[in-house]
């Protein structure tokens, strides 16, 4: 079956190079210079491999939604680096960019990695066993976004380049965290996680950076923060939009140059951690917001990786169900089921808590089940979706009372636009007190294969 490559650009010293570079490596190449020409050519083929002039798609993003792109490997290329431009086109489905004039070296690397994917994806048929599905580190799924991430991250992870993942609560994100420091050179050195929005303020710089005996009050001995205990390894900072603003300039020093000094010191120290952040948050409503420095976004940025959220994973999902039940069945030495017409609601179900809130309700399942587990077992914990009617919220008579204090949690932080302190006050509790809700809530659904 013939392997297709698109290359669309202007230049044709350019599609020249490139033309008999992917026709070498086993491609049928077809060269357009004109973006309009696409959607007709789509109409036909299916490529494996994409090379686009941002200049010709900037206006034309939509064009990587087609499913004929599904399975394509999309590169962009330009004659100088524009970020913004650049990161909207990776979030709409392109891998990676290069400027022009590009390393022949390392771009005949990366088509013949390409062809490689092609070749092998022929002898495997994704999608086709939902019950055993493939995985990479720590995350597992076999749907075409997830075995798209796969690629990016086997790539990303060799390099020294700072991630920011990007996706819904519940969706996975330090897994793929743990999973690039896993992959990489790195692997045998610490991994650390902090969660920004878990340290209160007061407290965060000194967590991260450390602090000399006597630097403030209660400050009884040197402290090594998150940075010097990560040196050599990777630094998860989950939750990066929830960091105050002004210890955000702190962080891009650091990030800049390599090097931090301890609260109450004047010794630079110097510091070699990978960086891999998180938000749960669109990074331009971020800035716009003021919840995230724009210079801080495209230093954390270099690589920014979108985590597609559970109901669009496909048989992803009812292949983590039954993945999630096998473990319990190891665990309890059971060997309980799930009956067609439960398989079938959870494949319809949308779980708007993503894998998070899939293996709660699985657990739950089978704790209320014996034997085999019935569609009526199947409930979604909509608590990242409460039904909110203006100023109300509407809960339900069966829900528990833990259950409907974390609906109102969540409807009050929606309401506060995420706003903790807001939250708070409006609840009547403690800002403690809500930061220990919602890490009970994140640690009580470990989305440990998500």
């Amino acid at each position: 079956m013939t392997s297709h490559c698109l290359i669309v650009d202007l230049d044709n010293s350019h599609t020249q190079a490139l033309s008999a570079l992917t026709r070498k490596a086993g491609f049928d190449t077809t060269v357009l210079s004109d973006i309009s020409m696409v959607e007709q050519w789509l109409q036909s083929h299916e490529p494996s491999l994409a090379i686009f002039d941002l200049n010709l798609i900037n206006d034309r993003l939509e064009l990587f939604d087609l499913p004929n792109f599904d399975h394509c490997e999309i590169l962009i290329m330009a004659e100088e680096d524009n970020p913004e431009r650049v990161h909207k086109a990776i979030k709409r489905g392109a891998g990676y960019f290069f400027c022009k004039p590009y390393s022949e070296d390392f771009l005949t690397g990366l088509v013949e990695d390409c062809w490689a994917e092609v070749s092998a994806s022929k002898q495997s048929t994704p999608d086709s066993a939902p019950n055993a599905l493939d995985q990479f580190g720590m995350l597992r799924g076999s749907s075409k976004p997830m075995l798209k991430l796969y690629r990016n991250l086997r790539k990303i992870a060799a390099s020294t380049a700072s991630v920011l993942v990007i996706g819904e609560s519940g969706t996975g994100k330090e897994l793929v965290a743990q999973t690039l420091h896993q992959q990489s050179d790195r692997f045998d050195q610490p991994f650390v996680a902090v969660n920004c929005g878990a340290v209160s303020a007061s407290l965060i710089e000194s967590q991260l950076f450390g602090h000399e005996k006597g630097s403030f009050s209660g400050a009884s001995s040197q402290h090594k923060g998150y940075f010097e205990c990560a040196d050599g390894g990777t630094l998860f900072l989950d939750e990066i939009t929830e960091m105050p603003i002004d210890l955000q300039v702190k962080l891009l020093r650091v990030l800049e140059t390599g090097t931090l000094r301890r609260l109450g010191s004047e010794q630079d120290i110097a510091v070699d951690v990978r960086i891999v952040a998180a938000t749960n948050r669109q990074p331009e409503e971020a800035i716009n917001d003021e919840k995230l420095r724009e210079d801080l976004y495209y230093r954390v940025a270099q690589v920014p990786i979108w985590l597609p959220p559970l109901r669009e994973r496909g048989t992803d999902r009812v292949g983590l169900a039954q993945h999630f039940l096998n473990l319990l069945n190891e665990r309890d030495e059971k060997s309980q089921f799930f009956t067609e017409e439960a398989l079938a609601k959870i494949d319809q179900l949308p779980w708007y808590g993503n894998v998070r809130a899939l293996q709660s309700a699985v657990e739950r399942a089978a704790l209320l089940s014996e034997g085999s587990i019935a569609a009526d077992a199947i409930i979604e914990d909509s608590v990242s979706e409460p039904k909110v009617e203006g100023d109300f919220l509407r809960v339900s008579v069966d829900d528990t009372l833990e259950e409907s204090e974390r609906k109102l949690i969540f409807a009050a932080l929606e309401a506060n636009e995420g706003n903790k302190k807001s939250t708070a006050e409006n609840l009547g509790i403690s800002l403690k007190t809500l930061y220990n809700r919602l890490n009970e809530y994140e640690q009580g659904g470990d989305a440990a294969n998500g």
